[in-house]
């Protein structure tokens, strides 16, 4: 025993011996090569250093000066790194600090920090103009302190303590960041981010959440001043936001977008500043896709479509499958625009509908109609205002201009395209319709129960006045109707040029007569017909080819109730040998007689597949 006990004392003296002249030698020039070559008893790659700095005041702090480090196939190099070991958590390293190094984050195959011991534990790890990269991205003069790291089973261990991160530059998938700062500390299942901020060109964006994989949960996102400006800078960042990871789920408690400001090809937008309350974009779903989202809204103007929307506000919420509109408007082509209401994809619920001094044509509302999910089959509108508006179609074929439209419609309800009650009135200053100028027309229209009530529709002419009023039951089967028409010098032209009926008429008449029938299709149409009609030609004439002059009229009406009409340039002009036309229908059998320099018989029953026989 007293052998063995003077052999482990002299190991211990030995010991003590061996580092007394370690420290002894770190104090001279000998220290590096000293350190050189007791780290490659303690590495299994190859450490060498440039400079040790040591103190005996702090013998367990230690300064190397550019340290390199071969092992692995990889080549680790830094300006300074230092370690210092607390006497009260010995062996484990209470800093550790690395300055000026490049670290490829995707090196994990020959990564030496593999070699260390998993229980090694380092109170706070320090970094200082640090460069980490991979193949997709490179983040330059990075700043860091991570707390309590432990090495663990990770490639790169794991910071079981707060982290705090400043990144000078971040550059990937065409996009710039600068000035990025990170607060976080852990969680139970993830990271609880305290803080996020980056600069992106000229915009300020900062977060605040909450990360666990599968999922990153920020409570607020602040965007501000940002500027998209150009279309290839869209497309840029579209690419960038493509590539985050598929099995990922973002949600934002709240985001507010200050000042954002775009010119691309689409979309042309300044100073829009928006906040949106949960938000949610998950895999395999489209981004617009928003099961409980609310979004406010203001900007300067917005350019679409050839539209420029000025002013626009709005405030929408989003609830499973309706959207709730609590305000929309804007300035469109100097007037004025406002809706709310409540819309799923098949219920249409609009509380107001306004817009002033708009003029519209179907070439600016197909673009709008294209974003709808298409006409529901249920749609109330309890107050809609249109005031001073105007409608254009320049087509060649149907060419309508109709000015100063004045619509009000109150409680109006709507089931698959009837109108099943409410009351709505509209008027207009004038119209050109194909040709043809009216002067104030005017429509009031009211149903109750599906049962609709035409109590006024007026057309004025230049020298006349045509007058229209009957009703509709839309609930019994048969839809029973009825029409009144009254009318003083009415263009012939109307027929032909508004439903292109093959009678080219020249001229004027007076028209007057009582309809009624039934409208559940065409047969009960056709069956039901009662009713008659008198009109009174006035300078009328009708057009037709010279050849043509000396058949007889009944020839030529046959073939114009047999669509057969007369090509414009082989044709002339010709007085209508009629006075007066008086028509009777019953039960779809119509009689009319055509009176004057000739008189005319007809008899149509249309309730047979028969055509109409004319006889003189």
């Amino acid at each position: 025993m007293r052998i063995l006990a003077k052999l482990f004392a002299s190991l211990i003296i030995l010991i003590i011996t061996a580092l007394f002249v370690v420290v002894v030698l770190l104090h001279t020039r000998y220290s590096t090569p000293v350190f050189n070559a007791f780290a490659q008893t303690l590495l299994p790659g190859k450490l060498t250093v440039a400079q040790v700095g040591y103190h005996w005041r702090s013998p367990l702090q230690l300064t190397l000066i550019q340290p390199d480090y071969q092992a692995f196939q990889t080549d680790w190099h830094a300006d300074k790194l230092q370690l210092y070991i607390d006497p009260a958590t010995f062996p484990h390293i209470a800093w550790l600090r690395i300055d000026g190094m490049d670290i490829d984050l995707d090196a994990l195959d020959a990564n030496p920090l593999q070699e260390l011991p998993q229980g090694l534990t380092i109170g706070r790890v320090l970094l200082s103009d640090v460069t980490l990269h991979t193949p997709h991205w490179q983040a330059t003069n990075v700043r860091a302190q991570l707390d309590n790291w432990q090495k663990g089973s990770q490639a790169y261990g794991t910071v079981k303590g707060r982290a705090q991160w400043e990144i000078g530059s971040l550059y990937g998938q065409g996009i710039a960041l600068t000035q990025l700062l990170l607060d976080a500390k852990p969680s139970d299942q993830g990271w609880e981010i305290l803080g996020a901020s980056m600069q992106w060109q000229r915009a300020a964006i900062s977060a605040q959440g909450h990360w666990q994989p599968g999922t990153l949960a920020l409570e607020q996102l602040t965007i501000s001043d940002a500027v998209i400006d150009s279309e290839k800078t869209r497309q840029t960042l579209a690419q960038a936001l493509a590539a985050w990871p598929h099995d990922t789920v973002l949600t934002v408690a709240r985001a507010d977008v200050r000042q954002l400001s775009a010119e691309t090809h689409l979309l042309s937008v300044n100073q829009l500043t928006f906040s949106a309350q949960n938000l949610r974009f998950a895999p395999n779903a489209p981004w617009w896709y928003q099961p409980a989202m609310r979004l406010s809204f203001n900007a300067d103007y917005l350019r679409w479509q050839g539209q420029t929307w000025e002013q626009p506000l709005g405030d929408i919420e989003w609830r499973d499958n309706a959207v709730i509109v609590n305000q929309l408007t804007s300035q469109l082509q100097e007037g004025f625009f406002a809706v709310s209401g409540q819309f799923t994809q098949n219920n249409w619920q609009i509380d107001r509908f306004q817009a002033n001094g708009l003029t519209l044509s179907r070439q600016e509302l197909d673009p709008l109609q294209d974003l709808l999910p298409g006409i529901p089959t249920q749609l109330s509108i309890t107050s809609l205002q249109l005031k001073h508006n105007e409608w254009l179609n320049l087509s060649p074929d149907f060419a309508t201009k109709i000015s100063g439209i004045d619509v009000d419609g109150q409680s109006l309800e709507i089931r698959d395209g009837e109108l099943v009650n409410g009351l709505i009135t509209a008027s207009a200053n004038h119209a050109s319709i194909n040709q043809q100028w009216l002067a104030e027309p005017y429509l009031r229209l009211e149903a109750h129960d599906r049962k609709l009530q035409l109590h006024q529709f007026l057309l004025g002419f230049p020298d006349g006045q045509l007058a229209l009023s009957g009703q509709i039951n839309l609930a019994a089967p048969s839809r029973p109707w009825s029409l009144a028409v009254d009318g003083l010098q009415i263009p012939l032209s109307i027929y032909h040029a508004w439903f292109d009926w093959p009678l080219p008429l020249d001229g004027f008449h007076d028209i007057e007569g009582q309809w009624s029938g039934l409208a559940a299709d065409v047969h009960s149409f056709k069956v039901g017909l009662n009713g008659q009609l008198a009109v009174t030609f006035l300078d009328s004439a009708a057009a037709q080819t010279d050849p043509s002059v000396d058949q007889p009229w009944s020839i030529r009406l046959s073939h114009w109730l047999k669509g057969e009409t007369v090509p414009p340039e082989e044709s002339r002009l010709v007085p209508l040998p009629f006075a007066s036309l008086t028509l009777n229908a019953d039960r779809g059998d119509i009689r009319a007689t055509l009176s004057g320099e000739q008189t005319l018989s007809l008899r149509w029953p249309i309730y047979q597949a028969t055509e109409p026989n004319l006889s003189e």
